[in-house]
């Protein structure tokens, strides 16, 4: 009888140990799914695409120079993610456009009924005047 008790003990400390381990790798493949972004063209930057790594300015208010927006970048994370798990992906997608730069309008953490996680809203953009534009005719920022 002490054996049988002995053994089941042992095996619902084993199966606690499988389900804690189950759970956790549950949770951390959660924490380590890669943000998603979306690039949505307005009009084309003009530039030839830079490298995924390459060095993109980072902006929270528009610039006081003249830019055109040329696209618009959404990034969507996890649960668990926080801005600076978002904002490389958003640099990649601004890269691959021709960018000069990247205007942070959104960042946050939410949950509302059509997402749960971090969202990342920003703008790409291009400094100067649009060439398609005559002169003397201004451009709205």
């Amino acid at each position: 009888m002490r054996l049988c008790v002995v053994t089941v003990q042992k095996l619902l400390a084993l199966i606690a140990i499988c389900s804690a381990s189950i759970c956790a790798l549950g949770c951390v493949k959660a924490a380590t799914l890669p943000p998603q972004a979306v690039y949505t063209e307005i009009e084309s930057s003009g530039n030839a695409a830079k490298p995924p790594d390459c060095n993109m300015p980072v902006l929270r208010h528009e610039p006081l120079t003249e830019y055109r927006k040329v696209g618009l970048v959404e990034v969507t994370g996890s649960v668990y993610d926080s801005e600076s798990d978002v904002l490389p992906a958003a640099i990649r997608k601004a890269c691959e456009s021709g960018a000069d730069a990247i205007v942070i309008l959104t960042s946050k953490s939410q949950t509302t009924e059509g997402l749960v996680g971090y969202y990342l809203d920003a703008e790409a953009i291009v400094y100067g005047k649009n060439p398609n534009i005559p002169s003397g005719e201004s451009i709205s920022h």
